[in-house]
């Protein structure tokens, strides 16, 4: 039989996981603005559409908020902001 060997993960993936710890170990707290794109491309050194995707998919499953022309925020700010 052949060892296993997994697929390697994807960048964006990678990011997505380093978000997600961070938001989850309170390094970055519900409401916060986190780092802009350019700041995470520094960051990480991955490409600008790498952490989009990322920021996206993250914002797509409600743990992001992002506000055009604002930032991205941790999960909850949407209604924070709409109620200021």
């Amino acid at each position: 039989m052949l060892p296993s060997r997994s697929a390697p993960v994807p960048f964006y993936e990678k990011v997505k996981q380093t978000i997600s710890d961070n938001i989850a170990s309170g390094v970055w707290r519900p409401h916060d603005r986190i780092p802009s794109e350019a700041e995470l491309v520094a960051q990480f050194g991955f490409s600008r559409m790498t952490i989009n995707r990322a920021l996206r998919e993250l914002t797509d499953e409600g743990l992001l908020v992002r506000l055009q022309g604002v930032g991205t925020f941790g999960g909850g700010t949407e209604r924070a902001v709409r109620t200021v």
